[in-house]
């Protein structure tokens, strides 16, 4: 889908991911420090929504876990 449009457009649409959405909720919900968060997805989570969680949770100092449609289901769980 954003094979057409300008690098700027496509850092821009990143922004808008719905789990960079949900974590943002999360941080400033009052949830305990600490305490993990835990996010589930229908769809697969792209590299860029990966590397910023994992930035922002050591920035944070919390744990976060993400999980998407190739993770949801896995007999490892």
């Amino acid at each position: 889908m954003l094979h057409k449009v300008e690098e700027r457009e496509k850092t821009r649409a990143l922004w808008y991911h719905s789990e960079k959405l949900a974590l943002g909720f999360g941080l400033v919900s009052g949830t305990p420090p600490g305490k993990a968060l835990r996010i589930v997805k229908n769809l697969r989570i792209c590299r860029d929504c990966h590397e910023s969680f994992k930035y922002i949770s050591r920035l944070v100092e919390r744990e976060i876990i993400v999980r998407d449609v190739n993770r949801l289901n896995s007999p490892n769980t």
